[in-house]
C-alpha cells in the first residue's frame, strides 16, 4: 500500500478513535454531548468516513484503472489539506464552545479547505479514471 493510502487510513483511524472517545464520553455526560455533537460528527464524518475512502481509493483505483495518478506530488498535498482540515473544523468546534471570537474564522476557513481537498480528490481521480492506461 502507498504512503499516501495509508497516511489516510491511519488518520481515519485515529479520527474514528476521537469520535468514538467522544461518543463513549457522551453516554457519561449527556449534556456535553448536546454540546460535542458538531465536533462528534466531525470527527466520525469528515475524519473517519472521508478519509477512509480517500485512502482506500487512492490505493485501489490506480489498480482498477492500470496507471497511477498523474499528479501524485497533488494527491499528497490533498491528503495533508485533507487530513489537516479536518483538525482545524475539530479546533473550531472547540473554540465556539469556549467563546474564543476566532471560532468562526478557524470554522469557515477549515470547511472550505475540505471543500478544496474534496474538489482535488475528485479532479485527481476523475482525471486517473478518464485517462487511457
Amino acid at each position: 500500500m502507498s504512503a499516501l493510502s495509508t497516511r489516510c487510513i491511519k488518520a481515519a483511524f485515529l479520527y474514528l478513535a476521537c469520535g468514538i472517545g467522544l461518543g463513549i464520553w457522551f453516554t457519561v455526560d449527556r449534556a456535553i454531548g448536546a454540546l460535542l455533537r458538531p465536533l462528534h460528527a466531525e470527527l466520525n464524518l469528515w475524519g473517519w468516513a472521508t478519509l477512509l475512502i480517500y485512502g482506500m481509493a487512492y490505493h485501489m483505483l490506480p489498480r482498477f484503472a492500470g496507471h497511477m495518478p498523474r499528479w501524485p506530488r497533488l494527491a499528497a498535498a490533498q491528503s495533508w489539506l485533507a487530513i489537516t482540515s479536518v483538525a482545524l473544523v475539530a479546533a473550531g468546534w472547540i473554540a465556539v464552545l469556549s467563546a474564543l471570537p476566532v471560532a468562526q474564522l478557524v470554522l469557515v476557513a477549515g470547511g472550505t479547505l475540505q471543500v478544496v481537498a474534496a474538489a482535488l480528490f475528485g479532479l485527481l481521480i476523475g482525471d486517473l479514471l478518464i485517462r487511457k492506461p
